[in-house]
């Protein structure tokens, strides 16, 4: 057995390479005291996300548009991002998510500004029918960027 920096016992008999068994484990007691975070949940259903919906603090949804290199455009919906936040599941505070997006369409037989318009439509529809079940706004909750925003050149 060898030692690490802080002194505890590990196996190094794979080539020097230290490795971890569960024995090696050291069980911690959390503290009430220090926060921890516990990421979202991404839901695949909006019938699932309106359940857990209904017995949330709050339900934020952040609307997204396609890009236009032309400002007299009007915005087109791409993909709204619903977050049912602080739902108490046994005495713990969760955010669940879900996401309607252009790509998940389930009829992509009709023209690309046919199908934004069911977007559209749809997302509105969804909004309308949790406002009356639920408190709701529009905005954004600030989390970690995902890989794909950190590698994503801004202007």
């Amino acid at each position: 057995m060898a030692k690490t920096a802080n002194g505890s016992k590990g196996s190094t008999g794979n080539g020097g390479v230290r490795v971890w068994k569960p024995e090696h484990r050291v069980d911690v007691e959390m503290d009430s005291e220090t926060p921890v975070f516990i990421p979202p949940i991404h839901l695949g259903s909006y019938q699932e996300f309106r359940r857990f919906a209904k017995g949330a603090a709050l339900v934020v949804y952040t609307p997204e548009y396609f890009h236009t290199p032309f400002f007299a455009d009007k915005k087109k919906l791409r993909r709204v991002t619903f977050s049912a936040v602080g739902v108490k599941i046994k005495g713990v505070a969760l955010m669940f998510k879900y996401v309607l997006d252009y790509d998940n369409l389930p009829d992509k037989s009709g023209t690309w500004d046919e199908q934004v318009a069911d977007t559209d439509r749809a997302i509105k529809e969804l909004v309308a029918r949790l406002e009356s079940e639920c408190d709701i706004v529009c905005g954004a909750i600030e989390t970690e960027p995902s890989l794909g925003e950190e590698l994503f050149i801004r202007p």
